[in-house]
């Protein structure tokens, strides 16, 4: 198991309030998404995995401008996705890198979506491949970063109202919902 809290405080300050916001939002998205990998019988290992790569997935938080969560980069809040894969590649960890960079949405973003909503990402496919990606990235659909409702689980209902915009997510969401529950 990798010491991920030591990286966690590496890059956040845990007397923040950025840090409050992370460690309750990614801890409900780790026992969501390891309640689901016990239930599909994933290995020790793969969940061993989950745990890891769910605790320190949305560590490039700390380089957004998002003050609303405590975090006063400079970067659009969309981008932790990739000042996450850059800051778990330099701590030694590409697979976790591989999450940081692919969780968003239903299972990541396809190029075409990036570039046709111009949002503020690299042009080219950003999807999870591996089951242990897909489960942490349907598991953080469940749970907000914001203050008023870090411990509220949102309802499947409301997730599908938020992802009508992009009906292919809302699609394999639904299909998701079939395989992983919740």
């Amino acid at each position: 198991m990798i010491p991920y809290f030591s990286i966690i405080e590496k890059y956040l300050n845990p007397t923040s309030k950025a840090f409050r916001i992370y460690v309750v939002h990614v801890t409900n998205v780790t026992h969501l998404a390891l309640k689901i990998g016990k239930r599909l019988g994933l290995k020790e290992g793969q969940l061993e995995f989950i745990e890891e790569a769910c605790m320190l997935h949305d560590i490039g938080i700390v380089k957004t401008n998002s003050p609303e969560i405590g975090c006063y980069g400079e970067l659009p809040y969309l981008r932790h996705l990739t000042a996450g894969r850059k800051i778990l590649k330099k701590e030694g960890l590409p697979l976790h890198a591989r999450v940081a960079a692919n969780h968003v949405g239903v299972g990541g973003l396809s190029k075409e979506t990036i570039k046709g909503e111009k949002l503020p990402l690299p042009h080219k496919d950003i999807l999870c491949e591996t089951i242990e990606e897909k489960v942490i990235s349907y598991a953080d659909l469940f749970y907000s970063k914001n203050p008023d409702n870090l411990w509220r689980k949102k309802s499947y209902e409301e997730i599908k109202v938020k992802l009508q915009k992009r009906p292919e997510q809302l699609g394999l969401f639904e299909q998701w919902y079939e395989l992983f529950g919740e």
